[in-house]
């Protein structure tokens, strides 16, 4: 396949020359990090790939394995704002792999005022700082990063109309 043609997985279309995803005719914005995950897997469409694969999977390999399920539930959230669930399936023990067909369901509207996009820019911050402390590699900060992580993703849910 050529690079200019970009990567079709069901109604998954990936362009890695203009670093462009789009869901469902929907513009999907990821990261530098979410990108070369979703795109490794993009690869090969159905094959299981481990989280050092995955963590692999970016040029400047900066972070870890442990920060790819942060990432890959990132990469659901932000697919599935753009009318794509249970793309990526996760293989337990294994890894995670892609799946061929998207489902569609109704759009949810970004948030309506300024509050809301700060705490969604803070909660961003929040995973970044999860991310951090999965580097440091001390289980009791990582599950009290996660336990804050988790309580904060609730608020934004309760807020998020």
């Amino acid at each position: 396949m050529e690079p200019l043609d970009g990567i079709h997985v069901g109604d998954l279309e990936i362009r890695p020359n203009e670093h462009t995803v789009r869901a469902l005719g929907h513009a999907v914005n990821l990261t530098a990090r979410e990108f070369d995950i979703l795109l490794k897997l993009a690869e090969h469409p159905g094959w299981t790939y481990s989280a050092d694969q995955l963590a692999g999977a970016s040029e400047d390999n900066e972070y870890s394995p442990e920060s790819v399920s942060v990432l890959v539930s990132r990469i659901r959230k932000k697919l599935a704002a753009a009318c794509a669930t249970d793309v990526i399936e996760t293989v337990r023990g294994v890894g995670y792999r892609l799946h061929g067909a998207v489902s569609a369901i109704e759009p949810q509207p970004p948030p309506a005022d300024e509050a809301d996009r700060e705490l969604r820019d803070a909660l961003w911050q929040l995973q970044e700082a999860v991310i951090d402390v999965e580097r440091l590699g001390d289980p009791e900060y990582e599950r009290e990063a996660s336990e804050l992580l988790e309580q904060a993703r609730r608020a934004l849910d309760e807020r998020t109309p």
